[in-house]
């Protein structure tokens, strides 16, 4: 029998309630695309409301162990923030408007496959498929490609009654018009989940 873990559920708790955020950001986000705001609109009000909320942890938390800001310091900054969020947020965005609030946050379990991907090329990994952990590295791996495939390749019908409208739009719209979108909007999420984990 396994014994309770007070700091294990504190994790899994708080794991659960920022995922339970991130899927009502991806939501807002979604409706406002999907209402006309430009996207890098959207990722200037997302980058801004984020580095108003961080500043102050910043300020007063961390003033006494962090080091001093050199221009090397200030130039790395400056690229990591255009190359390894503003950007990636930018294709995440794309990947949102061409596909659905739904599909971008399960899209996110590909984030371990990728990682594990560019750690195994850039060399940060090592994999022995001679021991059961090298094999569930590689299974779990396969069984999230697996899962954006079938995320990316097949769109069942609407769970919620459309409107009259709505209805006869689909309908005069034909299905090849809409799965280059659904492809497109997949690659951009994989960019931006494989650029942020390069820049992470």
């Amino acid at each position: 029998m396994m014994k309770f873990d007070a700091k294990l559920w504190k994790t899994v708790i708080l794991m659960s309630f920022i995922n339970i955020l991130l899927s009502i950001v991806n939501v807002m986000f979604k409706k406002m695309l999907n209402q006309g705001i430009n996207r890098m609109v959207a990722n200037t009000y997302r980058l801004a409301a984020g580095t108003l909320f961080l500043t102050p942890f910043a300020i007063f938390l961390e003033r006494h162990n962090r080091p001093r800001l050199t221009a090397r310091i200030l130039c790395s900054l400056f690229f990591s923030a255009l190359l390894g969020l503003s950007l990636v947020q930018y294709f995440f965005l794309i990947g949102l408007q061409s596909t659905s609030s739904t599909f971008a946050l399960a899209f996110s379990n590909m984030v371990p496959s990728v990682t594990f991907a560019l750690a195994l090329v850039f060399r940060q990994e090592t994999l022995s498929m001679k021991s059961n952990i090298g094999r569930a590295k590689v299974l779990g791996t396969m069984i999230c490609i697996c899962g954006a495939l079938v995320l990316t390749l097949y769109k069942g019908t609407a769970l919620t009654h459309q409107m009259p409208q709505m209805q006869t739009q689909t309908s005069n719209s034909s299905t090849t018009a809409v799965t280059p979108k659904w492809a497109t909007g997949s690659a951009m999420l994989l960019i931006s989940r494989g650029e942020a984990r390069l820049f992470w």
